[in-house]
């Protein structure tokens, strides 16, 4: 029988198992490489190859790539071939039969690459697999043999063969052993290191008290006696994945510090299941915790303090710190990485070491809060961050641009359908008493209910079905001054004073299409110059409809195209709502295409300006710049950046494992927030050493230069005060029309809490926690900046819309993050007295 490389070279002599079909090809890394494995190609076939000179072989590993994959190579300017992997066969590779993740396999190394560096190649498939792999192997030895010997593979003697085979796994055998073992000497120096930390504890401020995150790193407390969680019923078993020791420590939420709980604990990831890691953490005298490796934990590694810091919440519900310091680096890098790979295999089900060894270094970045500083705007040059902290204490209306007050000052359209006669003045019915807020309080970011009534609205009764129906959607408008709030089937107008409160101005009533079919908006876009609202009903996802304002009703019904279902809409450019632009962004799950309503029919999409992708991309969400440039995210994690419709991404950034619920960019796109549950991305897509100053957008990142992306996210410490795992809602940087490209905050929620970053202090190395928070009595669903400007937030609760001055949100501290019974029972019994009074439309 002639074996594929007979029939390719036309030579008798070569293997009869020449051949292995499916495969994975991982590169092992030298010892001291913070990666450990890498996969090269993730689908590959491996054979052996005869060479030009006799009695010479070749172990080949061929790339096997499908039609997708090589049309987004072809695209790729930074693409080099690398399609293929050639080693020359003899005894001094190491060829040797080995198992990973219960898959047979072969590794072998390259003699002329690092010590303890080398190659695995991983069996896909199930069919005779245990005869492939051993005939497969024999056919190396041979071949090994052969070279050797400088004889003919055919005359290679089974048992020398298998001599040469057993020898390779033998000497592998020994080098594993090697590299697990112990040096007496690390072992005291590891002691010496704890009897250190015994012997001279000291104890830090956590930064919940607003100092610098850097000194929130834990520190041992022995006299403090925090509360402690009661131990697990059960510390989950399961394959060890990671396993290091040091000290522990709880978050006192009383003391605001973090106390020594235990001098010495094992932490331990294992793997209960496939794709399923669980976190054990236990002394000698007890069991602290056993908890699912998930976002909730909301784990935060700093390298410079070689702390991991993550919340653990009890069968009841109640949230607790702890902080983990390894004992030293190793066993931190060790932890970093077995955490990472944990979590990314439970969110995306996938193997970490399929993994290119660059999106895992960029994952690894990630997860770390003590990332590099990025780069900062050039025309930001010139400013401190002293600046900044004096803007932040102005009143909202100082400073404000021309831009800001014009747009004020445009008169409502008239006519818009309303419950109530136009001619009926009911403005006091919907304010309260008005009082503005005093200067103490506007100072200190903190106001009672009572006096923040004088900017809250409420948002009324239910949709005409009962008192059910809650707001759900925010429109900021450009124009006029006005703000759009979904309330079931009706639509709210509120506009803003020139004092920066917002006041109820109106209802659109019973929203129907041009059928007449009530439904309740999943999503609104405001369009062309906020004369007209896109809505969209997630009961018929192939169809949009535009609501006029001025009249108040839908006047079209726009079919985009019977097969595609669209999952949102986006604005041609960043700021194309105040312009007369008619065509729209749309998204699919798996296809990014322009839409046309002047086209007509039952298809608008711009046939020339669509890009779909053969497989699930599961797209979620879309922003664009001021140019056009679109970037998007996905359920799986991953972010796509095109410079423009109807091409592939210029650039696509690893998943870290969480979905993307929303994103925005900068007019310019510079930069790129992504939110996700437990956390924002925030992404610098200008290209490292480029001259021309280009973008992700623009042009791709070289493979191995893809951006560190920046986490911000709430410390575990404030978490425990907020009593609830976090959940954010889409994330938006404040809007700069004007053209300065002024964003220089980011706005977001999580629960009762109103949340903003300040740009330049997230850009800072070590940053990702500088935020200031405002709670309220009710879940926030929606913010966002008034337009045009970052010093009003306009709120958007189940009952009720208020406007914010940004300088009113202070640093996060137990005072500002407490949750408060007597809120909860203060906002029920203020919706029902307003409810009472007030017989509201809205």
């Amino acid at each position: 029988m002639w074996s594929l490389a007979s029939k390719l070279w036309g030579r008798p002599n070569v293997p009869e198992q020449s051949t292995v079909p499916q495969g994975v090809l991982y590169e092992i890394m030298p010892p001291g490489a913070k990666v450990k494995r890498r996969c090269v190609y993730k689908d590959a076939q491996l054979s052996i190859r005869p060479t030009n000179i006799k009695h010479q072989y070749q172990l080949v590993v061929h790339k096997v790539v499908d039609e997708d994959e090589k049309k987004l190579l072809e695209d790729d300017d930074e693409n080099e071939d690398d399609d293929e992997r050639a080693f020359l066969i003899g005894v001094e590779i190491g060829f040797a039969r080995t198992m990973f993740e219960a898959a047979h396999g072969f590794k072998w190394s390259d003699p002329v690459e690092p010590e303890g560096s080398g190659y695995e190649y991983i069996m896909n498939g199930k069919a005779s697999i245990v005869d492939m792999c051993e005939n497969f192997a024999m056919a190396v030895a041979k071949c090994a043999w052969s070279r050797k010997e400088s004889r003919p593979y055919a005359d290679a003697p089974a048992a020398e063969a298998k001599a040469i085979l057993a020898q390779a796994e033998e000497d592998d055998l020994e080098q594993m052993l090697r590299n697990v073992k112990i040096d007496d000497s690390e072992l005291a120096k590891a002691a010496e290191n704890e009897e250190a930390a015994t012997t001279t504890p000291a104890k830090q401020k956590s930064a919940t008290e607003g100092e610098d995150s850097r000194s929130s790193v834990p520190a041992a407390s022995a006299s403090a006696a925090a509360e402690l969680p009661a131990e697990p019923d059960v510390m989950v078993d399961g394959e060890i994945i990671v396993s290091v020791l040091g000290s522990l420590y709880l978050f006192d939420p009383q003391t605001t510090d973090f106390v020594e709980i235990a001098e010495e604990v094992a932490l331990t990831v294992v793997k209960a299941d496939k794709y399923t890691y669980w976190m054990n953490v236990a002394s000698n005298e007890r069991d602290f915790s056993s908890q699912r490796i998930e976002p909730e934990m909301n784990a935060v590694f700093n390298h410079d303090y070689r702390s991991l810091i993550w919340n653990y919440f009890d069968v009841a519900g109640k949230a607790y710190s702890f902080s983990m310091i390894p004992t030293d680096d190793a066993h931190y890098n060790a932890l970093h990485q077995g955490m990472t790979r944990a979590a990314y295999e439970t969110l995306n089900q996938e193997l970490w070491e399929n993994v290119s060894e660059s999106a895992q270094e960029y994952m690894l970045d990630a997860c770390e809060e003590d990332a590099e500083m990025l780069s900062l705007p050039d025309n930001w040059s010139a400013h401190s961050e002293s600046a900044d902290e004096e803007e932040e204490e102005e009143e909202s209306d100082e400073g404000e641009d021309d831009f800001g007050k014009a747009i004020r000052h445009q008169p409502v359209p008239a006519g818009v359908k309303t419950s109530r006669p136009a001619e009926r003045d009911d403005e006091d019915e919907y304010n309260s008493n008005g009082s503005d807020e005093s200067e103490a309080e506007a100072e200190s970011g903190e106001s009672d209910s009572e006096d923040e009534e004088g900017s809250e609205h409420d948002g009324g009764a239910g949709d005409g079905d009962g008192n059910s129906a809650k707001n759900s959607r925010l429109a900021v408008g450009y124009k006029h001054g006005r703000s759009f709030v979904v309330r079931g089937n009706r639509i709210g107008v509120f506009k803003h004073t020139d004092d920066d409160k917002i006041e109820f101005d109106t209802t659109i009533n019973q929203i129907d299409d041009t059928r007449g079919r009530k439904f309740t908006p999943s999503s609104m876009l405001l369009h062309e110059q906020d004369s007209a609202l896109v809505l969209a009903d997630s009961q018929r996802p192939h169809e949009l409809y535009k609501m006029d304002l001025e009249s108040g009703k839908v006047v079209e019904e726009w079919k985009v195209h019977e097969d595609v279902p669209t999952v949102t809409v986006a604005p041609t450019s960043k700021f194309s709502q105040m312009t007369g632009d008619k065509t729209l962004v749309g998204l699919s799950h798996n296809m990014l295409y322009r839409i046309d309503p002047r086209l007509g029919g039952n298809n608008l999409i711009v046939q020339s300006e669509n890009q779909a992708y053969s497989t699930k991309s599961h797209f979620t969400s879309a922003a664009t710049t001021e140019t056009g440039a679109i970037a998007v995210g996905s359920a799986k994690g991953e972010i796509r950046l095109f410079d423009r419709l109807g091409v592939r991404a210029k650039t696509m950034l690893p998943a870290l494992g969480e979905p993307i619920i929303g994103i925005d960019v900068t007019s310019d796109g510079r930069y790129v927030v992504a939110t996700c549950k437990m956390y924002l991305l925030l992404i610098d897509t200008k290209l490292p050493e480029d001259s021309a100053g280009r973008t992700g957008f623009q042009k791709s990142f070289p493979a191995a230069r893809k951006p560190a992306p920046r986490r911000l996210q709430l410390k575990p410490e404030h978490v425990v005060y907020m009593g609830a795992p976090i959940s954010f809602t889409p994330a938006k940087f404040n809007q700069s029309p004007d053209g300065n490209h002024s964003e220089k905050t980011i706005v977001t929620s999580s629960g009762p809490f109103v949340i903003t970053w300040n740009l330049r202090r997230a850009l800072g190395k070590g940053r990702g926690d500088a935020y200031s928070i405002k709670q309220y009595p009710e879940t926030v669903v929606a913010d966002n900046f008034r337009f045009g400007q970052d010093k009003s937030i306009v709120v958007t609760l189940p009952n009720d819309v208020l406007s914010v001055k940004r300088s009113q949100l202070a640093k996060p501290t137990r005072k500002t993050l407490m949750i408060h019974a007597s809120d909860a029972v203060g906002s029920s019994l203020l919706s029902s007295s307003r409810n009472d009074i007030v017989d509201s439309p809205y």
